[in-house]
């Protein structure tokens, strides 16, 4: 009896069982799990440093004395005190009160008068660097009155015309109160973009060549196309790639509005993180495709790095141009202009994306993001199908191109 032939799968149906493949894979993998809480914890680590450091950059309010003969430089004193990022408290006291207060240590330091008109300033060991500025410009103040008196002029009037005359600034952008906030959620997407397609495009190409080099590839292509089977590949592994973005995105944004980081609204933070896993799907897809081609001319992982090393180099020069310009001119031409490469895109447009890009760049990327795709997509399902069979030496680019492995 003639054996019948097994009836070859459905393009949907072949991808799905390769994806499917991919992700219980990854998932079930020690390094997905070891990977995914090292980036959780550097995420909140990093967001817990950014926390500490912003709490540690406020000092603590000094506890100052002042008396009845002094009592006219207690404004001056605390407008020099947060002039100078110390802040200060002022209460009224009679000396021999405030000299006890200090010896118990109840102030850091009292400002009394001298015999001889000078100013004092009472501590109980120390002045504290903190306040040498603010009382530096006390007795600064309290020599230019007695000038002032000695010629004959009021104080008073003079204090009040100086307090007058003011800078007219003229600023010709909006002032961002959210810069700093910016720059922080700018940098860390950008070194996640990064990471995570670097992680992403060394899973990819060792899927392939490990694939390759014991023959199971033949096995598939047995009842697979060589471009679904590549198909499948990269939406598998993209999935469990975007489920590790996921898990970081949620525990960065948990933990920075836990601890207040982030003084930006819930709906401008969850756009900013939205855009970014767009783009790092973009990117990925982007990659995932070159690497998996290269690596479909090599048969051994020894010989990956040779052909992941330059794919990788773009990905770390994106990273590098997105943080020596972006933060210093997010919408200037050269940012602009590099965001929508797409090749720098995945990388770049994310770290804009925290500073509000123009509606029609990000469309722009976003065309020329899809076109790049699809391009790429036609070559390195050529090369993929032509390369994936040939095992032995490399296989150069030409000869992938032109033959046809089947």
């Amino acid at each position: 009896m003639r054996e019948r032939t097994a009836e070859r799968l459905s393009s949907a149906q072949a991808m799905r069982i390769v994806a499917a493949r991919e992700i219980e894979v990854r998932l079930r993998s020690k390094a997905f799990a070891a990977i995914t809480a090292v980036l959780v914890l550097a995420v909140v680590g990093t967001v817990l440093l950014f926390h500490f450091l912003d709490k540690g950059a406020t000092a603590e309010a000094e506890k100052v004395g002042v008396t009845p003969d002094t009592v006219q430089f207690q404004q001056l004193l605390v407008a020099a005190g947060a002039a100078s990022g110390q802040p200060i408290e002022t209460t009224v006291v009679d000396r021999n009160a405030g000299e006890q207060q200090v010896q118990q240590g109840d102030l850091t330091a009292l400002l009394v008068g001298a015999a001889n008109g000078q100013l004092q300033v009472v501590v109980k060991s120390a002045l504290p660097d903190g306040l040498r500025t603010a009382f530096g410009l006390v007795v600064r103040q309290a020599a230019m009155h007695q000038e002032i008196t000695w010629l004959g002029g009021d104080p008073a009037t003079v204090e009040r015309a100086i307090a007058e005359a003011k800078v007219d600034v003229q600023p010709l952008q909006p002032v961002d109160e959210h810069r700093g906030a910016r720059v922080g959620m700018a940098a860390v997407i950008g070194v996640l973009s990064y990471v995570m397609l670097l992680i992403s495009i060394q899973l990819t190409g060792q899927g392939v060549v490990e694939e390759k080099a014991n023959r199971i590839v033949e096995l598939l292509l047995a009842t697979i196309r060589p471009w679904e089977l590549l198909a499948g590949k990269v939406v598998g592994i993209g999935l469990v790639t975007i489920i590790q973005v996921a898990v970081v995105a949620v525990a960065g944004m948990t933990s920075a509005f836990a601890t207040g980081v982030l003084e930006l609204s819930t709906a401008m933070v969850s756009g900013v993180v939205g855009w970014a896993i767009v783009w790092y799907l973009l990117g990925y897809f982007l990659y995932a495709l070159v690497i998996a081609a290269a690596a479909s001319l090599v048969s051994r992982q020894e010989d990956l790095a040779s052909v992941a090393v330059p794919i990788s180099v773009v990905v770390i020069a994106a990273y590098l141009i997105g943080q020596s310009i972006v933060p210093a001119d997010p919408h200037g031409t050269s940012s602009t202009v590099l965001s929508m490469i797409p090749l720098l895109s995945p990388v770049v447009m994310p770290m804009r994306v925290a500073y509000d890009v123009p509606g029609w760049q990000m469309t722009g990327a976003l065309v020329a993001m899809v076109l790049t795709i699809a391009v790429v997509a036609r070559l390195a399902g050529r090369i993929y199908g032509n390369a994936i069979l040939l095992t032995g030496s490399r296989v150069s680019v030409r000869t992938a191109l032109r033959a046809n492995a089947k």
